[in-house]
């Protein structure tokens, strides 16, 4: 009994481990979007989008750009962390040969716009072609 209790400690040790660092990350996120906020308003007003007392609909306007641009933002890094996650070899799909990958980088149009992805691409010398192996089920 002592040893299931321990493991038990050393779980729920490891789930407030886990919630601490989750709320301290929540934390720096809402601190760093409050930062991007402010700096957005000052290059507003810097570049002379915002003057005097703006329209609502200025505001929100670039509210809604800023967030795309985040949204690329990440979209990218998640898909390059992705890719060098992945090995540097591959099956060639048609004759399974095994060969090295490189990267190869291609534009993706997200439905918050556009953003470079790094994916890796293989070419068979036997079959003369080139491949694209399994991600893992990305889903590009």
């Amino acid at each position: 009994m002592d040893d299931v209790a321990t493991r038990v400690q050393e779980k729920n040790s490891q789930v407030l481990s886990r919630d601490a660092k989750t709320a301290q990350l929540t934390e720096r996120l809402e601190k760093l979007l409050r930062e991007v906020a402010d700096v957005e308003i000052e290059l507003s007003r810097a570049e002379g989008a915002i003057k005097g007392i703006p329209h609502y609909s200025v505001i929100e306007g670039r509210a809604h750009a800023l967030g795309k641009q985040l949204s690329q933002e990440v979209q990218h890094r998640q898909m390059r962390e992705l890719t060098a996650s992945q090995p540097l070899s591959g099956k060639c799909p048609g004759c399974g040969t095994r060969c090295d990958l490189h990267l190869h980088c291609r534009e993706v149009k997200s439905m918050d716009g556009p953003f470079e992805l790094q994916e890796l691409v293989g070419e068979c010398p036997c079959c003369r072609r080139s491949f694209f192996p399994d991600a893992g089920g990305v889903g590009i």
